[in-house]
């Protein structure tokens, strides 16, 4: 099996699961922090059929497709990226999961944190920046529900400083239903565009707080659309049926809001859950036990899924200059 090493990242050359014309298959290979103690992470990465692999004249545009609480999966992160690479876009898919010995995080999000991934997808970023066959200044993050709040939080310059200081940025940011129970009073972003897609339906992550979010991030200079498909639920691109998780973590009535000396209070409890370092304290789980619910459903809907793959495109297209 051959292997490419590029800056200090791995690049091994795998073959291509996909059924149709079959792009190259990599795997990219980085550190990540976890509440255990560093662990290697790997994300799939796959070049359109037909791209070279000592082709540097002309470098490939990316989206990285970051997992929600359920994990990777076929009927959403490998079918984006069966629709990209037929654009001519590589494709990123790193796995939060399984290096932190976690199936998923449905029924308890602390056992891999939004901060855990948003480490994973920088360093995925890095990676990809790295590679000899992608274009480092056109490189997108699309994400999932959990991965959505990272795709979200990605844009924001504070965060983007605190993974990678010394970049490399992403070039655009598609939040699908993301959970945005965080509230960052710096709501300054790195520029790049945003588009983030709501289901009016979702009960699992809400409208309300993304929709705040959205506000603020427009009244600091972001360049946002927000799109609200009125009848979808949560999950409308995933495939089965529509689904029920009694015991599902809910946190659409949290609001964590950063204050002037960047501590923390849940909004509606009104407790105070952190100091200025971020990290929580005793009083958080009180906040918890106010905001935080049980239930989360969702379900698949087919003109929501074809609307919504569209505007992603057509983002896609405007962004990284496609014809």
């Amino acid at each position: 099996m051959p292997r490419l090493l590029v800056a200090g990242f791995i690049f091994v050359i795998l073959l291509a699961p996909f059924a149709q014309a079959q792009p190259q298959r990599e795997v990219l290979s980085f550190q990540a922090p976890s509440r255990n103690g560093p662990v290697t992470v790997t994300a799939e990465l796959f070049l359109p059929p037909g791209a070279a692999p000592g082709a540097v004249d002309a470098k490939l545009p990316a989206m990285l497709l970051h997992h929600g609480s359920g994990g990777v999966s076929d009927a959403r992160e490998y079918a984006y990226a069966r629709e990209f690479t037929a654009m001519g876009v590589a494709s990123i898919i790193p796995d939060s999961f399984t290096p932190r010995g976690v199936k998923s995080t449905v029924t308890d999000q602390g056992t891999v944190s939004t901060n855990d991934m948003l480490a994973d997808a920088f360093g995925a970023l890095k990676a990809a920046a790295a590679h000899p066959r992608i274009d480092p200044t056109r490189i997108g993050i699309a994400g999932f529900s959990k991965g959505g709040a990272v795709a979200l939080r990605a844009a924001l310059q504070v965060i983007a400083d605190r993974y990678a200081p010394d970049g490399p940025r992403f070039a655009l940011h598609v939040p699908f239903y993301p959970s945005c129970e965080t509230h960052y009073r710096d709501t300054r972003t790195t520029g790049a565009p945003i588009l983030m897609l709501l289901g009016g339906a979702d009960t699992y992550a809400g409208t309300a707080s993304c929709s705040s979010v959205a506000e603020s991030l427009k009244a600091g200079g972001a360049r946002l659309e927000l799109v609200i498909y009125p009848n979808a639920q949560h999950g409308w691109d995933g495939g089965g049926a529509a689904w029920l998780q009694p015991s599902g973590e809910n946190w659409s009535k949290c609001f964590f809001v950063q204050q002037a000396d960047l501590g923390w209070v849940e909004q509606t409890s009104g407790i105070r859950t952190a100091g200025p370092d971020g990290r929580p304290n005793a009083d958080a789980p009180k906040a918890l036990a106010v905001c935080r619910t049980r239930g989360v459903s969702g379900g698949p809907d087919a003109a929501t899924k074809a609307a919504s793959l569209g505007a992603l495109k057509q983002a896609m297209r405007e962004t990284f200059k496609l014809n």
